[in-house]
């Protein structure tokens, strides 16, 4: 039996996954950590029965130490802040490590996990864009694995294994289109928060869900999949599949094709990264074809710039694309909280990236000020009302 830490329990990632190791029953969650819903982390506990907890809220850390004391947990070791989640993914008895931490927060953690040479199921994409070079020399160094639980490179990951990479040609990454793939500029510029968060395929966290709806998902899912395959932008592509049945394709040297097929459910992906290389019935009912229509269409870039503002960061390099990660992160708040509209989004990342001058990304400590700076700037954009002229 596998022991298993989920980092981000509390998020639709960590609670999927918890549905999986519940239902397959070869797995024994050693940890769970949460950035502050200790509530809902008690409940977890009550339920799974790690021997290790975290809040990276360090304030969130004595609630949950009491209320776990309350209900009978105090056996239950409650790790403090974000040094206390950096630990737990650093725990000797974890044997996988699942990585569902979103935005900049995730970095230190995943770091951490690979300089312990832990074999990562890895979903918090943001922490790999934002640092990709210093990801893939860790883990060469260290021989740590990542998995991707992400539906796309999941795909792509399954699709090569087996493979010569010499002989991929390129990658195909399907995009569903999101809720407004059908919207006119003028419907998406008075589109609701609600309305951003209500995806018509998958079941996300509020985050991705906005940033599936603006492509700018995709986009961080481009710069992903350049760190995790090794490929050039230029041999990686996307196209719109609205039925989200095709989760990704690669194209290999002698014209050939694959692609992994499935019903749309994120419980695939995480079952086939915490049983990798096995595989084993789960929850995901097998996909039947008869009646179905699978069609593809290239992206609109006009309606949907984030995914061309992908690209741009990625051939950026050095610390641009933790600066545009970090910014879209404040965008979307600011969004969320209904201080810029949606098709501003955009505009202020756009406005953010053309004054950047990347640094190389060498250390920690230069990308999380470089993060700040991403923040700040959308801020200030903001402020000075420079993104509505």
């Amino acid at each position: 039996m596998k022991n298993v830490v989920i980092l981000g329990a509390t998020g639709s990632i960590g609670r999927q996954c918890l549905e999986v190791i519940q239902a397959e029953g070869s797995f024994r969650v050693t940890g769970l950590a949460a950035h502050s819903s200790w509530q809902d982390l008690v409940d977890l506990v009550l339920q799974h029965h790690p021997r290790f907890v975290a809040v990276a809220d360090a304030c969130a850390s004595g609630h949950l130490a009491k209320a776990l004391s309350e209900r009978g947990c105090a056996d239950v070791k409650v790790l403090e802040g974000q040094d206390g989640v950096c630990s737990l993914a650093q725990l000797d008895e974890a044997d996988i490590i699942v990585h569902a931490i979103p935005g900049f927060e995730g970095l230190r953690p995943l770091l951490g996990a690979l300089e312990a040479g832990k074999m990562v199921a890895f979903a918090g994409k943001e922490a790999l864009v934002s640092a990709g070079d210093l990801i893939v020399r860790t883990m060469r160094r260290t021989g740590a694995m990542l998995v991707p639980v992400d539906s796309e490179h999941s795909a792509i990951f399954q699709c090569m294994t087996g493979e010569e990479r010499q002989y991929v040609s390129r990658i195909i990454l399907t995009a569903s289109g999101g809720p407004f793939w059908e919207s006119s500029p003028g419907e998406m510029a008075k589109v609701r928060p609600e309305e951003a968060l209500r995806h018509p395929k998958w079941r996300m966290g509020a985050k991705i869900s906005v940033d599936s709806a603006t492509f700018f998902n995709k986009a961080l899912e481009v710069i992903e999949a350049h760190y995790l395959f090794g490929l050039d932008y230029d041999r990686i592509s996307v196209v719109v599949h609205p039925e989200a049945i095709v989760h990704s394709m690669v194209v290999f040297e002698d014209g050939s094709v694959k692609a992994l097929m499935s019903n749309p459910d994120m419980r695939l992906p995480i079952s086939y990264a915490l049983n990798y290389p096995a595989r084993v019935r789960g929850l995901v009912s097998p996909l039947e074809l008869e009646g179905k229509t699978l069609s593809f269409s290239p992206p609109d870039l006009e309606r949907f710039p984030c995914l061309e503002l992908g690209f741009r960061v990625g051939k950026a390099g050095g610390t641009a694309p933790c600066f545009i990660s970090a910014a879209d992160e404040e965008a979307v708040k600011l969004f969320l909280s209904g201080v810029i509209p949606f098709n501003a989004i955009y505009t202020v990342l756009d406005l953010a990236l053309s004054t950047y001058e990347p640094l190389e990304a060498s250390s920690i400590a230069v990308l999380e000020r470089e993060a700040l700076k991403g923040k700040l700037k959308v801020r200030e954009i903001i402020e000075a009302g420079t993104w509505q002229a």
